[in-house]
């Protein structure tokens, strides 16, 4: 299969945002540049801020695929740990997973009625790989108690994760840009709607989303981990 990287232009957020966020009882998911996943924030042409024609390699690689609307997506994952080492056992880790939409690298290069809605699939994605690793790390948590654990697995069950999102972003693109297949779309949204269903108690909440836009723990007894253990699966 010849793999579109993926949908063309992904990018796979590593870095912490640096916007303002809200004040007060009111946790922000949204931010200038990223929108953060939650069930009631559908993404419109508005959101797509890029403009993708000033980029002939851009325009030639959408023209080859028929692709004129592309989401930049990825997912935030951070561990923050108890800041007073004493507390720790007390105290468990705190692992925060969010998906996030850039704005200002997601383009729409011409109309398409459908385009945003086919985007939204692979928005969709991400946030069950977000809720597949809260799952794990909620099974493991009853399973293995204590301090630790989710400490030591947390990367690994990331890429597990990661791991289980390619593989649907793959069958996706390849059923509904590649081969173009009759109704490919709307078989991809009842699944995924399904599959959102299926794992409603594992969404990504408003604390989830606003870690990332405070760029820092939202909780002042906890820090970030300044090391963490790698995919222990490798």
């Amino acid at each position: 299969m010849k793999r579109i990287f993926t949908l063309g232009l992904f990018i796979f957020l590593t870095g912490f945002l640096v916007d303002s966020f809200g004040q007060g009882e009111h946790l922000a998911t949204e931010s200038q540049t990223h929108i953060f996943w939650q069930a009631d924030r559908k993404l419109s042409e508005d959101d797509f801020q890029y403009d993708g024609t000033q980029d002939e390699k851009i325009v030639n690689y959408c023209n080859e695929f028929d692709l004129y609307t592309v989401a930049s997506v990825g997912l935030f994952a951070v561990l923050d740990v108890p800041k007073k080492k004493r507390k720790r056992g007390e105290l468990l880790e705190k692992v925060y997973f969010a998906p996030a939409f850039d704005k200002t690298t997601s383009f729409i290069l011409s109309h398409d009625t459908l385009g945003v809605e086919k985007q939204e699939v692979i928005f969709d994605i991400f946030e069950l790989s977000a809720r597949t690793a809260r799952q794990q790390l909620h099974h493991l948590q009853d399973s293995i108690r204590g301090y630790g654990i989710i400490s030591m697995m947390f990367k690994s069950i990331e890429a597990k994760a990661i791991e289980m999102r390619t593989t649907l972003v793959d069958s996706y693109t390849q059923d509904v840009y590649i081969n173009k297949s009759v109704g490919a779309y709307n078989e991809w949204r009842i699944k995924i709607d399904k599959l959102l269903l299926d794992t409603k108690e594992y969404a990504t909440k408003p604390e989830d989303c606003f870690r990332f836009i405070k760029k820092e723990p939202i909780d002042d007894r906890y820090i970030i981990a300044k090391t963490v253990v790698g995919n222990l699966f490798e």
